[in-house]
């Protein structure tokens, strides 16, 4: 069994947030709202976990 992959092009990165970005805003593969100020704001329980160490230990 080979190593781990590696992802050789540079632009991966960007082009993986910039899909990421245009599903939250199309509201694609949304699994959770967050309520702020009586506003509903579609997310995705995966990034909020990626981003934040408080959501991803509860």
């Amino acid at each position: 069994m080979s190593g781990p992959s590696a992802v050789s092009d540079p632009q991966h990165a960007a082009r993986l947030l910039r899909a990421l970005s245009s599903f939250r805003e199309e509201s694609r593969f949304c699994d959770a709202h967050l309520v702020l100020e009586g506003a509903e704001i579609p997310v995705q329980k995966n990034i909020l976990a990626a981003a934040s160490p408080y959501i991803r230990s509860g």
